[in-house]
Order: structure tokens, then C-alpha cells, then sequence
């Protein structure tokens, strides 16, 4: 922390040793020493219960932990005290978006920009929440005076390029995801984006020459290895590479449930279950079950009422970890399907699968 932050926090802490107490749960958290920062913020809030800094960035760490409900109070609270809290302001528009309420995030950004209109990252975040409500001229707008303010803020051009595809504006969404990649090489989403809407243009070549490129800047990524198969049908795995498929779902773990059902009307575990229903009659826990491939843990609730034992397999860690939260299975296991399945031979009557078998290319191993 330098000194004029020290400063600035020592001016509004009210003394020097308070000052580097707050800085320094900053710096764990930075660092990403999440549990260390808590107990150190909470110290300074017991100490002083109205300290604004401690309850603002205690409010970021709560939501960086999915912890959103208690993020938006700490970060209200903050406001509260000081309603002139830019940084706050914005922060609690990345929560509130984060828990899709999209219109009261859009608001705590328009909010933040009152207070410092200068802040590119609010018009930015103020665009992206426009464009997912489908505001995506007045989205345009705000993410074109966001690289106004900051010409190399990369999300700017990200999100200005999604605004410009939903306007059916291709070549000026090309060239805004190409500057996106070029302010930041290693900028995931816009690659898999441009990569998608060259895929939609009949630009197979393009989109097959941007994953070489990503591949070469980042040659141990199981994304762009796996794109790049899929867009030039050279080195074609025989299924979905285990790196490839825990990456992927590792990263949605935290907003797959909201995508899928809020977004996308996600009715697989509903057709799943009419399935489960028309096959095994009158649910009366008395099966033995297995959720292949079990992700967030969707399909759970409606598989429980069936089973004396429920068991959910599934790749990624965190999908897992996101399924033991909603404690409807007997059993969680973070494994490879195929070699889980030779390890239980003829161990369920019930195997369920929704989402999972398109992962793999031919099936009879799996089947077997």
C-alpha cells in the first residue's frame, strides 16, 4: 500500500494504527489470503462497528466467497454511512449482478457514475447490465464512454463487442473482440466469443486460426486445445478431454444454475424426471441411484424421492461442491464416469444422465 493510500485510510480510520490494520487485511485479501483478511476485518469492526472501509471491502470478500446476501447488507451498511461511496457504489452492483438482479444493479452502477463520472469500470459494468436486459443500443453507449475514459480497458471492448453481435452489427463486433484480445492476450471469454461468431459468419478458417493463436500464447489450455479441434478437425480427441470438461465447468460453476434456468428455460431435469417417472412408476425410495455426470445438482431433488441411496458423480470439483450444498444426495464423488462406473459394476438400478453423454464422441464403452 503506498503512502498516500496510508494517507487516505488513516484520514478516514482515524488513526495511524487502524490505518495499517485496514491495509493490511487489503493486502491479504489482494493476495487472496481470504480467511486471514476476514478475521482481521471483523477485528476492526468489533473495535469500531461503523468503520466504512472495513465494512465495504469485508462486504467484497463475503461476495468473492458466494456469499451475496451478507455482501449487499455489509456493502449498504457502508453506503449508509457514507452515501458518496463511489467504489462502494459499483461493488455493490457487481454483487447484486452476480445474484441477477440485473435492473438494482444497473441502478448501483448509474449510482456510482453520479459520484465519479470519470470511472470507466462503472460505465463498463453499467453496459454489460444493459446488455443483458436487452438494452443493447443504450448498452453501446455506455461501454463507448467507458474506452472514452480508458481506451485499454479490455472489458470495455468486450462488452461493447457483445452489444454490437445482438445489434446484428458483425464486423464492428469482430474488430471490438480483436482489440479485447489484443489489450489482454489471455482473455478467455473473448476468444471463445469471436471464435464463435466467425464459427456463425461461415468464417471456419478465422475461427480455426484465432485458436491456433490462443493455443500458441497459452499452449497448455484444455479450451483452446479443445476448440481448436472442434473448429478445424484436425487432432479430434475420441471425447472431451478431462482437462477440457473440469475447466470448462469448474469456471460456471458459480452462475450455471442462474444461466441455465433463468436464461436459457433449462427443462433437461424436469424431461429427466418424467422419464425417471413413466420408467419406475410410483416413487418409494427403494433404489439404488446414480446422477451421471450430477453437476450443480439439479436433477437431485427429483431424483431423491426414488432412491434409498442417491449418488452423484461428476468432473468438476466445484459443480460437485456446488451439489453438496443442496444435501440431496447420499453419496458425491469428483471422478471420471467411465473408470467410476468400471469401479461399481452393477452397483444401481437407476442411472440418470442429463447433459453428460454429449461430452463423449463414440458410446459403447460408457453403455458397456
Amino acid at each position: 500500500m503506498n503512502r498516500k493510500r496510508r494517507r487516505n485510510l488513516a484520514s478516514r480510520t482515524g488513526s495511524k494504527a487502524a490505518a495499517e490494520s485496514l491495509g493490511q487485511a487489503i493486502g491479504l485479501q489482494q493476495q487472496g489470503q481470504l480467511d486471514a483478511a476476514e478475521r482481521l476485518y471483523r477485528q476492526i469492526l468489533r473495535q469500531n462497528p461503523e468503520q466504512v472501509d472495513a465494512l465495504h471491502f469485508l462486504g467484497v470478500l463475503a461476495a468473492q466467497r458466494g456469499r451475496y446476501p451478507e455482501a449487499v447488507d455489509l456493502i449498504r451498511r457502508a453506503l449508509a454511512l457514507n452515501p458518496k461511496y463511489a467504489d462502494a457504489c459499483n461493488n455493490l452492483g457487481n454483487v447484486l449482478a452476480a445474484m441477477e438482479r440485473l435492473d438494482e444493479a444497473a441502478e448501483a452502477y448509474r449510482r456510482a457514475i453520479d459520484l465519479a463520472p470519470g470511472n470507466a469500470s462503472a460505465h463498463c459494468n453499467l453496459g454489460a447490465m444493459l446488455r443483458r436486459t436487452g438494452r443493447f443500443a443504450e448498452a453501446e453507449v455506455a461501454c463507448r464512454q467507458a474506452i472514452a475514459l480508458n481506451p485499454r480497458l479490455a472489458e470495455a471492448h468486450f462488452n461493447l463487442a457483445k452489444a454490437l453481435t445482438a445489434l446484428d452489427r458483425y464486423e464492428d463486433a469482430v474488430a471490438a473482440y480483436r482489440e479485447a484480445i489484443r489489450l489482454r492476450p489471455g482473455h478467455v471469454p473473448a476468444y471463445r466469443s469471436l471464435g464463435m461468431l466467425l464459427y456463425r459468419l461461415g468464417r471456419g478458417e478465422e475461427a480455426a486460426d484465432l485458436y491456433r493463436l490462443w493455443l500458441e500464447r497459452d499452449p497448455a489450455n484444455p479450451v483452446a486445445r479443445h476448440m481448436l479441434a472442434a473448429h478445424s478437425g484436425c487432432d479430434v480427441p475420441l471425447r472431451a478431454a478431462d482437462d477440457y470438461v473440469q475447466k470448462l465447468f469448474d469456471g460456471m460453476a458459480d452462475d450455471f444454475d442462474s444461466h441455465l434456468v433463468n436464461r436459457l428455460e433449462y427443462r433437461a431435469p424436469e424431461l429427466v424426471a418424467r422419464a425417471v417417472a413413466a420408467a419406475a412408476g410410483e416413487p418409494k425410495q427403494s433404489l439404488a441411484v446414480l446422477d451421471a455426470g450430477c453437476g450443480t445438482g439439479l436433477c437431485g431433488p427429483l431424483l431423491r424421492p426414488y432412491a434409498a441411496h442417491l449418488a452423484g458423480v461428476d468432473l468438476s470439483p466445484r459443480m460437485v461442491e456446488k451439489a453438496r450444498a443442496r444435501e440431496d444426495y447420499h453419496e458425491l464423488v469428483v471422478a471420471e464416469l467411465n473408470a467410476f462406473l468400471r469401479d461399481r459394476p452393477a452397483a444401481y438400478d437407476l442411472i440418470v444422465s442429463a447433459d453428460t453423454l454429449v461430452y463423449f464422441g463414440e458410446l459403447e464403452t460408457i453403455l458397456t
